[in-house]
């Protein structure tokens, strides 16, 4: 409760109470027939209710709803961490095999997301230093389907990098840059490849 409505409780009902007090003592004195004043009984009562009606009206039903609608719209709710929380949350563990599984099971529920794929072949590669596994993860997500351009070059591309940096295989690292050149002719993924064979061509 704001501290104006507490004011105005506490001033309503300490008015309350007085009127009460003056009413109780002078109620039968205002009722004798001879030398009392009804006028007054029915005066009074209408003020008590008035002053009710006040505190009802200005402090009681707004604190009321207030208190509704922090129970309603303010009530703590429970979070469940969703898949990928909980998959990067076990990578953060040192749980790599459980962060594979909980990959897989993504991928399996979102056949178009390579994010999965990728974070997959990531742990393989960073933190198993399986260089095998991270390739064939690539190779067999490439494989499966017919991906969006911007998935499959980006997954070609990397599986480029790990021939040729991790395995040292420059000529399966170049097959895979004319892979791209053939399947997304005039496109940034084959102008990119382009220039990385070049690269390799001016080292070579």
């Amino acid at each position: 409760m704001d501290p104006k409505r507490k004011l105005l409780l506490l001033g309503g009902g300490a008015a309350l109470v007085m009127i009460v007090w003056w009413i109780a003592g002078n109620w039968e004195a205002w009722g004798d027939d001879e030398t009392g004043n009804p006028g007054l009984q029915f005066a009074s009562v209408l003020l008590l209710g008035l002053i009710a009606g006040f505190l009802i009206v200005f402090v009681v039903l707004p604190s009321l709803g207030d208190k509704v609608g922090e129970m309603v719209y303010s009530a703590p709710e429970k979070v469940e961490p969703d898949a990928y929380s909980k998959a990067a949350a076990k990578v953060s563990q040192g749980d790599y095999q459980g962060a594979i599984a909980a990959y897989k099971a993504i991928a399996d529920d979102e056949p178009d997301n390579r994010f999965p794929i990728v974070e997959i072949a990531k742990i393989q590669h960073d933190h198993l230093h399986d260089i095998d596994a991270s390739i064939a993860t690539f190779e067999t997500a490439i494989e499966s389907k017919d991906w969006e351009v911007n998935d499959a070059a980006f997954m070609i591309f990397r599986l480029h990098d790990l021939y040729l940096k991790d395995k040292g295989n420059e000529t399966r690292a170049r097959e895979l840059l004319q892979l791209v050149i053939e399947k997304f002719p005039d496109t940034r993924h084959s102008a990119n490849a382009h220039h990385k064979l070049n690269e390799m061509n001016a080292i070579g």
